[in-house]
């Protein structure tokens, strides 16, 4: 999805010799990951429309969720579809999870004075009143997608194959700022190493709170942090 062409196509054929397997062997968890994956990789490498956002996401998980449905196995092993508990550690775990992930964002903003031109791009020109409504819905979308995919799918595959700890946190988290190299916010190797640790502290949160709500609820939060620096910057170009 990263690199098309023939990368994306050795990625696809890749993918459906594990797809293969994974339903040879019965490894449930592997069939989630490597179907949502090929799905990912068929669906934006066929249709160029799908490459854009929140279509590159919203796609791939909209097939993926159809084939579960219409699976009764692959739909009785979905254990990552709840919500979790939201008790006082948990809070304090989003709110640094939250303080720290503006805080670096806008510092990134600031600090590397990044060429915007690609973000700024999606943030349409709107009236003053409406770009709050607009920053929810951007932040509340994108936030329940990259969650259901990175701490979803993906982690409950890797904590299946690894175990419940460190290690399928860090491969999560790996995989969620290899995603953001190119064109993510914050992106490059800078931008790499703030999102694999952003990634590891929202692994940290859905490991201690048994679910999802916790952290959509701190990757929603940076969500508004970076609409509202790209909002300011279109504001004043204003």
């Amino acid at each position: 999805m990263l690199l098309p062409g023939a990368t994306g196509e050795w990625a696809a054929a890749a993918l459906m010799v594990l797809l293969a397997l994974a339903l040879g062997c019965r490894a449930i968890y592997a069939v989630h990951i490597a179907l949502l994956a090929l799905l990912w990789i068929l669906l934006v490498g066929l249709v160029p429309y799908l490459r854009l956002w929140p279509f590159s996401m919203l796609a791939p998980l909209a097939g993926y969720a159809v084939a579960v449905a219409l699976t009764p196995r692959l739909r009785r092993s979905v254990g990552w579809l709840r919500a979790g508990r939201f008790g006082p550690d948990v809070r304090i775990l989003v709110i640094v999870t939250v303080l720290v992930s503006a805080a670096a964002l806008v510092a990134w903003t600031m600090l590397s004075k990044p060429d915007l031109r690609h973000h700024l791009a999606l943030v349409p020109a709107l009236p003053l009143w409406a770009y709050p409504i607009a920053a929810i819905g951007f932040g509340a979308l994108n936030a329940a997608m990259e969650e259901t995919i990175f701490r979803g799918v993906m982690m409950e595959a890797l904590d299946s194959a690894l175990g419940a700890g460190y290690a399928s946190i860090g491969v999560q988290a790996l995989s969620f700022a290899a995603f953001h190299y190119l064109a993510g916010f914050p992106s490059g190797a800078i931008g790499f190493a703030m999102t694999f640790a952003y990634g590891a502290m929202l692994g940290l949160v859905r490991r201690r709170s048994g679910g999802l709500l916790a952290p959509w609820i701190a990757h929603v939060a940076a969500d508004l942090a970076i609409f509202s620096i790209l909002a300011t910057i279109v504001l004043g170009a204003a």
